[in-house]
């Protein structure tokens, strides 16, 4: 790894309990969110959208709109006549060659077909829902499994099939011991669901002086900049991207979207500022979905359980897949983690990523790895009860051991360091504590049934943006100026969406540079007033972002022991630099205040010492030495700087005569490698895991025959704080040698297990002769369960 420098001399930060410093802004309501930005003579749109799945758009009619007191404009995709499909960079895949607003067919529900441009919000949805679209109604395609058969009607006409990537590898080895050992064949499905952030997507656009700014809801400033340079008639030096406050985004706001495109050039168009707020409604038919996968794991099988290797396939449902960056990425991420954390020697893995008539997939927590969790953690289970071993011993003999680091899966990924053993004993113990004590508290209490289910795995975090976009890689940046005063300002490319990212980067600073941590403003989401960087992914920020930091800071404290170094007349390898003050080591006094350092440098240039050039600033990249962006000639790829991993238990009871389920305990053991902020990782945990249990239990975006989208929350459940248990969390810390201070990332994982575990938990309980095989586990799922197993019985 690259010698970033130390995190200074004395860090007081680092490690400890530190508060976040945005918090006081939102908890007293003086937060900026897209929807409070006023601009003077503000308009506002209305999407009108496709309210069929599949169909050709033969004429719009908006003449009663137009006659609506405050409709300003309407439009439809002939009259983006400079404007261009979003690109596709991306050789490998076919392209649905995305734009703004449909121009000749709609292929989901919520598709977007034109666009009112009115004095506000409401006058434009009034006449939204006067704009009169005909369409030639088209069969709409269902499902994945008839979509990607040979013959199946194509959604894009000039497509070859309806398969936007896919990758056949060489299965030879898998197959031959799949032969001598015998086949053990399992299909797992993971139902469609989409983040539910606190604030839904928006944007609003300004064109003064011939510079367009958009305030957006997007994670990635920078990229979306990029991206609409491609797409609008404008040079990317006149495109300026802002992220303001956002509440939440979970990968949705990843994406850069047609009305993120609609209200720039509008804004263009009538030279006033121009916003979208999106409603919740809109949100779940128009917001990328996601998850949606069928995996199917041929295995070999040893006498003792253990896997020899597994053959496996992975098949992801994209919908229309008219999305930017497209979404076939966490298929691949669904291959790469096939394995877990088990050492399995061979594992081939082939992935078709295909398109639908429904809503666009795209990114979301986790980015595919729940996805293989489940589907390798209820295999191990399953194996458990066929084979007669238990499944607790048969994870321990295949988990990957501190000797066998570091450890290379068969997909190319470098595991470094870990605790899989550790974790997993840590839940197991609780959970087995947990499980008897609920046993001896419902025996013979009531139609109960107790289970408990466990899942242990490893996940990458700080990713190459390469395999979703083939543009853009891994690097982060940072720029650090100290001002005469002693105060540091702070500038990144990556962005917070309420995961604390501002209070870290304050931390690393403040210990980096041996100043208060009150002392440190940071600049982050403006592309203005920011260097390039890529924001907010894959638990990243901390990865790249403190490694960006440390490099950043690396010449500064070179600098300031230097001039402490002169001014106090002492060797400035004897420096030391803490809570704002530079004294020799040993002695805290003389001493010498950074404002005076700083004063030095910046103003009284002429007390230098010689040789040394004014200024206290310095600008860093930093880009991981082990992160590949490509596969290998074998096509594998360690596309993680890191991967940290996680256990987790679960205890559940069902009720047999409801199909209830509730959740009595539920533990988490996760290493991250080293924490900066214990509450923001115990958080992150928390909230991860509520997504989790989302996944599992509640959230189910279906469809009906019709290919109609069935999203009422009546029908659409999400968990509250009444359905979310409380979580014990145990904390084990390996740092990695090839990470800034071993830090690991720990926003995804929370979400990861939860699926497996809680799948686990239900076929404990069952018992063997019921199928656990597909998410969501929803009340009427498990009910059915239910019947079927009083119906066997």
């Amino acid at each position: 790894m690259t010698d970033l420098g130390s995190i200074g001399d004395r860090p007081q930060y680092v490690g400890a309990h530190v508060t976040r410093s945005q918090d006081d802004a939102l908890l007293m309501g003086s937060g900026t969110y897209v929807a409070d930005i006023r601009r003077t003579n503000m308009a506002e749109i209305a999407v009108v959208r496709s309210t069929v799945p599949h169909g050709r758009v033969v004429s719009i009619d908006s003449e009663l709109a137009r006659e609506v007191p405050g409709v300003l404009d309407i439009i439809i995709a002939a009259d983006l006549v400079d404007v261009s499909p979003f690109p596709n960079f991306a050789t490998h895949t076919e392209t649905p060659a995305t734009f703004p607003l449909a121009r000749d067919k709609v292929r989901y529900v919520g598709a977007p077909v034109a666009c009112v441009l009115a004095t506000d919000r409401y006058v434009a949805e009034d006449a939204a829902e006067l704009v009169f679209v005909e369409y030639e109604e088209l069969e709409p395609i269902r499902s994945i499994r008839a979509a990607v058969q040979p013959g199946a009607p194509l959604l894009y006409d000039d497509w070859a099939s309806n398969k936007l990537l896919s990758l056949e590898p060489d299965h030879t080895d898998a197959e031959r011991l799949i032969d001598e050992l015998g086949s053990f064949r399992r299909e797992y499905v993971i139902g469609r669901h989409t983040a539910m952030p606190m604030e839904c997507r928006g944007a609003v656009a300004e064109f003064v002086n011939d510079r367009l700014t958009l305030w957006s809801t997007n994670q990635l400033p920078h990229i979306a900049r990029t991206t609409l340079s491609h797409v609008l008639p404008l040079a990317e030096r006149d495109i300026r991207v802002v992220a303001p406050y956002i509440g939440g985004a979970f990968g949705l706001k990843q994406h850069v979207y047609p009305e993120d495109v609609l209200v720039s050039w509008l804004a263009m168009r009538h030279m006033r500022p121009v916003r979208f707020v999106e409603d919740r409604a809109e949100h779940m038919i128009a917001g990328t979905h996601a998850r949606d996968k069928v995996i199917t794991i041929d295995g070999a099988i040893r006498p003792d359980g253990t896997i020899a290797a597994l053959k496996v396939d992975v098949l992801q449902d994209l919908g229309s897949a008219e999305v930017f960056p497209a979404a076939f990425a966490p298929a691949l991420t669904t291959a790469g983690h096939m394995t877990g954390a088990y050492d399995i020697p061979t594992c081939s893995v082939s992935v078709t990523a295909g398109v639908t008539t429904k809503t666009p997939s795209g990114a979301y927590r986790g980015f595919g790895v729940p996805e293989a969790i489940f589907a390798l953690e209820r295999y191990v289970d399953e194996i458990a009860v066929h084979f007669g071993v238990d499944r607790i011993e048969l994870r321990r003999k295949m988990l990957v051991s501190d000797a066998d680091m570091p450890y290379v899966t068969p997909s190319g990924a470098l595991l470094d360091s870990g605790s899989f053993r550790e974790t997993l004993d840590a839940v197991v113990a609780a959970g087995e504590t947990a499980v008897e004590a609920a046993r001896r508290q419902y025996s013979g209490e009531g139609p109960y049934k107790i289970g408990v289910g466990y899942a242990v795995y490893r996940e990458g975090t700080g990713p190459t943006h390469f395999g979703a976009s083939s543009h853009w890689t891994g690097h982060e940046s940072c720029s650090i100026s100290v001002a005469p005063d002693g105060s540091v300002l702070v500038a990144m490319g990556v962005t917070d969406q309420g995961q604390g990212t501002r209070t870290f980067v304050e931390t690393m600073v403040a210990d980096a540079l041996g100043v208060e941590r009150g002392s440190v403003r940071v600049e982050l989401g403006d592309t203005d007033s920011t260097p390039y960087g890529l924001g907010a992914f894959g638990s990243r920020q901390a990865i790249f972002g403190g490694g960006a930091i440390l490099k950043a800071a690396r010449p500064i404290q070179e600098k300031i022991r230097r001039i402490a170094g002169h001014l106090l007349e002492a060797n400035e390898d004897d420096i030391v630099v803490e809570a704002g003050r530079a004294h020799v080591a040993g002695s805290e006094a003389p001493s010498v205040i950074l404002a005076e350092i700083a004063t030095v440098a910046t103003v009284r240039t002429l007390d230098l010492p010689p040789g040394v050039e004014p200024g206290l600033e310095s600008t860093a990249r930093y880009e991981s030495d082990t992160v590949q962006h490509v596969p290998d000639h074998e096509g594998k790829i360690n596309a993680n700087a890191a991967y940290p991993n996680s256990a987790h238990g679960v205890v559940i009871r069902l009720d047999t005569e409801t199909g209830e389920l509730k959740i009595l305990d539920y533990h988490v053991a996760h290493d991250c490698g080293r924490v900066i902020n214990p509450p923001i990782v115990e958080g992150q945990i928390l909230g991860a895991v509520a997504q989790g249990v989302g996944g599992a239990l509640y959230e189910d975006l279906r469809f009906d025959e019709f290919g109609q989208p069935v999203t009422p929350f009546m029908h659409y459940l999400v968990p509250s704080v009444e359905e979310m248990p409380t979580v014990e969390i145990f904390h084990h810390n390996t740092p990695s040698p090839n990470t800034p201070l071993g830090i690991k990332g720990v926003g995804e994982g929370g979400c990861v297990g939860a699926l497996a575990a809680i799948g686990n938990a239900l076929a404990d309980a069952f018992g063997p002769g019921v199928a656990i095989d597909s998410t969501p586990l929803s009340p009427e799922h498990v009910l059915a369960l239910v019947e079927t197993l009083k119906s066997t019985s």
